[in-house]
């Protein structure tokens, strides 16, 4: 156990350099971070060791975490006041629209590559795009967002373009950092699963690594692994799209939210 516990704290310690290197640049003090660690280890209590068909109390809480009582009571209340607010939010309806575009044949060419559509029309036009995948949204909302971050075209003929396969806010720094929180937990979460159980039921998570590559060949496979990555990362798209609304013989099936990701790192 010793040495188990060791091995975690150095991998803390190798986690939060990355972490509080942004929370400095953006003065986070050692005073918040310690606010929102408390809540962290407060809401994992309650979503992981919980025991099934029993309250969980602030006592119990208080021994998982090793915080008192009182300050557990203290973080509880300032959730249930949402003095503290930290919600989940539906994936973007924006890259919503770039995910049918790219996956829906009535707005794809054979190749798979997405059509230039007309802004209004019943056959393939960036207005039934937006009304099949964008929701409520307005289709102008929708176009707005995505010319905002860069990702279309609009010509003199009102005929739009899809530029970028992936929706990435380029103004928005708390947008990117969203973003990155949700691929980073979701990161964590897989290493945490393949922890607790055995290879049988373990979740994919593989790297490819190499040492004393040289500078020009590191960029040469930056642009390399880019475009394969987004080769398989549409194709993945695609697989998802044409299986997400498949029912089992129940018609009743639970759903998960699922997925891959894949990161390119320089050291």
């Amino acid at each position: 156990m010793d040495e188990l516990k060791r091995a975690l704290v150095n991998a803390t310690l190798k986690i939060l350099k990355q972490l509080i290197r942004i929370l400095m640049r953006y003065d986070i003090s050692h005073a918040e971070f310690s606010e929102i660690a408390k809540r962290a280890y407060v809401d994992a209590a309650y979503d992981y060791f919980s025991i099934p068909s029993r309250k969980t109390t602030h006592s119990r809480v208080a021994v998982l975490t090793g915080l008192s009582r009182k300050e557990v009571l203290r973080i509880s209340q300032l959730v249930e006041n949402e003095a503290v607010i930290l919600q989940k939010t539906p994936a973007n309806r924006a890259a919503r629209v770039i995910g049918g575009w790219l996956r829906d044949n009535d707005f794809c060419q054979a190749d798979n590559e997405p059509k230039p559509l007309s802004l209004k029309g019943s056959n393939g036009s960036f207005e039934e795009l937006a009304a099949r995948y964008g929701g409520d949204v307005t289709v102008g909302s929708i176009l707005e967002e995505l010319q905002r971050v860069g990702a279309v075209t609009v010509d003199g003929n009102q005929t739009i373009a899809l530029c970028h396969h992936a929706y990435i806010p380029d103004a928005s720094r708390a947008e990117k950092i969203g973003i990155v929180a949700t691929c980073t937990a979701d990161l964590l979460s897989t290493a945490a699963h393949n922890i607790e159980n055995d290879k049988d039921n373990a979740r994919f998570q593989r790297q490819v690594v190499y040492h004393a590559i040289p500078e020009n060949v590191a960029e040469e496979f930056k642009n390399y692994s880019h475009d394969k990555s987004l080769a398989l990362l549409l194709d993945y798209n695609r697989w998802l799209g044409k299986h997400k609304n498949r029912k089992g013989n129940t018609g009743n099936e639970r759903t998960k939210r699922i997925g891959v990701g894949i990161y390119h790192f320089e050291e």
